[in-house]
């Protein structure tokens, strides 16, 4: 009887400890290439390649993302976020249908993303400080102006001139209203926009008051609402 005897196959580049020191390489900065991960293990004795550094890096449950788009925030702001969250966590989809959410949002024209940073990371540390891409403003472009809720979207309109509180109410007036009358008739609602200081104006809560529009706290420094705007 001939039995076949186990083959060693190739031998296996890098140890145990070697491979504990990838990860600890990658971990320091997980927005390095791999070319710059090889060097600095090449530094501490590896023998390796491109590959080799995929490869290790794969196993260990590491994959090459994008990194995610998060605004930077200060302690402040995460923890007002916190307790607003908690103050609603009770809420149903009925209590959320009854709200409508309106922002503004700049259209970069001519002017795309950047390919995107590209982080080594788990599926549990998508969203880890290490992982992030933080992002800024958009520089100015195109305004445009819209709302929507549970029940579908509202009005949407292009702002040609600077937001200030009496634009704004001029907005409200002959877009929002209109909004609410159609998708809800004389029912309850709650008016959701963030605080940019034309939201907040006096002018414009005065304005809310004698439409007997009920409006949201909001703890945020802004929302974004993204609008999708298809061209031929």
């Amino acid at each position: 009887m001939v039995v076949k005897a186990k083959r060693t196959g190739r031998p296996r580049k890098t140890s145990k400890r070697q491979d504990k020191q990838l990860k600890a390489i990658c971990l320091e900065n997980q927005k390095s290439t791999t070319k710059q991960m090889k060097h600095k293990w090449e530094e501490a004795g590896a023998n390796v390649c491109d590959r080799t550094v995929r490869n290790r890096l794969k196993e260990m449950g590491f994959q090459y993302r994008k990194a995610k788009r998060k605004p930077s925030l200060t302690p402040k702001h995460k923890r007002t976020r916190l307790q607003w969250a908690k103050e609603r966590q009770s809420w149903t989809v009925d209590d959320w249908m009854k709200v409508i959410f309106s922002d503004e949002s700049r259209i970069c024209i001519g002017q795309g993303d950047d390919a995107g940073t590209f982080v080594w990371c788990r599926s549990s540390e998508i969203y880890e400080e290490a992982c992030l891409k933080k992002t800024t403003k958009f520089p100015q472009s195109l305004m445009i102006w819209g709302c929507m809720s549970g029940k579908g979207t509202g009005e949407m309109t292009v702002v040609n001139s600077s937001i200030n509180a009496q634009v704004y109410i001029d907005i409200l007036d002959s877009f929002l209203i209109p909004s609410f009358e159609q998708m809800f008739g004389d029912n309850e609602i709650i008016f959701q926009d963030d605080n940019a200081s034309c939201h907040r104006a006096k002018t414009v809560k005065a304005f809310l008051g004698e439409r007997h529009i009920q409006s949201m706290s909001w703890p945020m420094m802004c929302v974004t609402l993204f609008f999708s705007i298809c061209t031929s």
